[in-house]
């Protein structure tokens, strides 16, 4: 099915239009103008810490400027601690949660936990994972060989950045095992304003684990450092990024039996590889510059006769810079594992290069706010470039070459925010280079009856894509893979949508895809593109509370139209009974309780560690096997900890514990942790 997308993308245009007549009643957007009427003296001196400055009694006082809370939350006066991000599909600016400081499942630790979502790994921390839910895997990677590790990484371009009164210094650390074999989790962020304007800081990730099996050592280190600046016309931000992972490959196991059948120590557990090892290293750099071409100045009059001057953008432009480099390495000395050796037969050592520069000018019309609805308009082009490299034959005989890459596209975006209704969307266009005619339209929208999250709300999405193949999914060579492929583009077509109520702890969702010419990995690991897949998925997420005692539950529904090429499980389900009670008033809360994932038997992929790539298998189902935590989590003043028994219910039932083919999970283990916020 060809999908027509200059058609499709005139019709989300056209609906965008509709909108501003449905959102017609909103109130006025107050990031333009502030009513001063509704500010009491003490709003107003916490007002201006960090969104207007005091001039004098005279009317045509200029104001230092604006800053990204004037952007984010022109509401909240009280609130000192902000986050946001950069949506790069978009170009939106979205608020996040500063910090979090509620001690609600904190025992949930590990990459993805608490989506409350399954997922198929290998067994240890710090390993590749890919989620069991469809809708929520990473299609949008930068780096086919990365894209294992993204629960891990730290964005660049969409990192976070803050803007704090004063300093703020998250610590967390959790650890479980006995010392030979343990795993644990080091996390710190530090964040503080240099003065209201600049802001630096910097968030360090550790995962480590030595193993409960025969060679499980991993250790992945993320760090980044990033800065803000906001005043008057100039807006600024960056983030520079160093990945480094380090991987043992066991290959999994030599034989389900040896975790079903017996109950050999887990250090005598034989396994396919026994010297193998990936690197991945990745480096990134992102910074966007923004001057406010036009401007709007809003005088505000007090009560105490101290007039200020309120100044906010209509058109702005922005340059945007990312530049990232992606490296990977296998080596192994094995002989029999692979079915092919093209290089060599007794030692493997491949080598994976990407390096890539894209540069955006962009160029903002901000929403008018004296008629809501009205949505304000983005214009950009961006050109990307860059070379990459994997091993060529030729390399024998010829100087090494890195191949080039290039391609620039065209897009153009609209976006309006008001209590009631929420909408953004972006069209684009590839001009030229090895993405030349990719077309892909994305929107979201979000309804808000009541004006609060509160009460029920809508949320709505919409991705229509025509996608050129990566490029290493076109050629590739190395000592146990080759191939040359002339794909066809990808073609897709997803809508979702979901209903939430905060107030009644409820979110339930429904999503559904069409793929045309769907890319996979076929069970030999090799890249191949089947016809037509059509997935769909349904969720309901609802928290029951009695008292003290909590109920949490969330249960997905999958379904596709061609299993023989994407296997998913039917039903997967969270749930959590806990007690929840204030030990010490004001002080010490706790809560007490089990918590499980569990999923039906479906043909979870297996693992090709050669290229780091889940791929397709029939050979064993796996699933149908519930992983139970035991946990006592306790919030003390700005600190949580916890204590939980992982894995409490293994060798009560049967042991078909499996994670991916031929990697199981860890046995029952004890594990410990704290999170600590520190500020002023």
């Amino acid at each position: 099915m060809k999908l027509n997308i200059i058609h499709i993308g005139a019709s989300f245009l056209l609906i965008c239009a509709t909108l501003i007549g449905v959102n017609a009643f909103a109130q006025e957007v107050k990031n333009l103008t502030l009513d001063s009427d509704t500010l009491n003296k003490k709003d107003k001196d916490a007002f201006s810490d960090f969104k207007i400055d005091k001039g004098s009694k005279s009317a045509d006082t200029v104001a230092k400027g604006i800053n990204i809370v004037d952007i984010l939350n022109p509401v909240n006066k009280t609130k000192v601690s902000y986050s946001w991000r950069l949506n790069s599909k978009t170009f939106d600016l979205e608020e996040q949660m500063a910090f979090d400081t509620v001690v609600f499942l904190s025992h949930l630790v590990e990459p993805n936990q608490k989506n409350f979502i399954t997922q198929t790994y290998l067994g240890n921390l710090g390993a590749p994972i890919q989620t069991d839910h469809f809708f929520e895997r990473n299609f949008d990677y930068p780096f086919l060989f990365s894209r294992g590790y993204s629960v891990y990484l730290h964005q660049t371009i969409s990192g976070e950045q803050y803007n704090v009164k004063s300093p703020h210094t998250v610590l967390e650390y959790s650890t479980g095992g006995k010392k030979k074999e343990a795993d644990q989790i080091l996390k710190v962020l530090h964040t503080q304003n240099v003065n209201r304007y600049l802001n630096l800081g910097i968030h360090y990730d550790y995962y480590n684990t030595k193993g409960m099996y025969e060679n499980q050592l991993t250790r992945n280190n993320v760090v980044s450092v990033f800065g803000s600046y906001y005043k008057d016309r100039i807006s600024a931000q960056a983030t520079f990024t160093y990945t480094y992972i380090r991987n043992k490959e066991n290959g999994g196991l030599e034989d389900d039996k040896f975790i079903q059948d017996t109950v050999l120590e887990a250090s005598l557990v034989p396994f396919r590889l026994n010297n193998a090892s990936s690197e991945y290293r990745q480096r990134s750099f992102a910074a966007i510059a923004g001057y406010d071409i036009l401007v709007k100045r809003t005088t505000l009059k007090s009560v105490d006769g101290i007039d200020s001057t309120v100044v906010s953008p209509l058109v702005t432009s922005k340059l945007i810079f990312d530049a990232n480099r992606y490296t990977r390495v296998y080596s192994d000395d094995d002989t029999v594992y692979y079915k092919n050796y093209y290089i060599n037969k007794y030692q493997t050592h491949d080598s994976i290069y990407l390096l890539n520069y894209t540069t955006t000018a962009l160029l903002e019309l901000t929403q008018i706010a004296k008629y809501p609805g009205i949505p304000g308009l983005r214009v950009w082009f961006t050109n990307t470039f860059g070379n990459y490299y994997h091993f060529k034959p030729t390399d024998f005989i010829f100087e090494r070459e890195n191949s080039k890459i290039k391609t620039n596209h065209f897009g153009v975006g609209v976006f309006s925010k008001s209590a009631y209704l929420n909408y953004s969307g972006s069209l684009r266009f590839y001009i030229n280079g090895y993405r030349a005619n990719d077309k892909e339209l994305f929107g979201q929208l979000m309804v808000l009856p009541w004006k609060s999250m509160e009460m029920p709300y809508v949320k709505g999405t919409v991705l229509i894509s025509d996608r050129e193949p990566d490029i290493f999914l076109k050629n590739y060579y190395s000592n146990n893979f080759m191939w040359s492929n002339s794909f066809e583009k990808e073609k897709r077509f997803m809508i979702g949508g979901m209903i939430g109520a905060e107030k009644w702890r409820l979110e339930a969702g429904y999503n559904l895809i069409r793929i045309v010419d769907y890319l996979y990995f076929d069970s030999e690991g090799l890249p191949t593109q089947s016809d037509n897949v059509t997935a769909t998925s349904a969720y309901v997420k609802k928290t029951f509370k009695l008292g003290g005692f909590y109920f949490v539950n969330k249960v997905l529904w999958q379904a596709n139209t061609n299993e023989d090429v994407l296997s998913l499980p039917t039903f997967s389900v969270f749930s959590s009974l806990f007690y929840e009670h204030e030990l010490v008033k004001n002080v010490l809360t706790g809560q007490f309780g089990v918590s499980g994932f569990y999923r039906t038997k479906f043909y979870a992929d297996a693992f090709m560690p050669a290229t780091a790539q889940f791929i397709n298998q029939r050979e064993k189902k796996i699933g149908d096997y519930p992983f139970a935590d035991v946990f006592a989590n306790f919030r003390w003043k700005r600190a949580t900890l916890f204590f939980k028994y992982e894995h409490v219910n293994q060798g009560l039932i049967d042991s078909e514990y499996f994670t991916a083919l031929h990697y199981a999970a860890n046995r029952r283990v004890f594990k410990f942790g704290l999170s600590w916020i520190f500020y002023n």
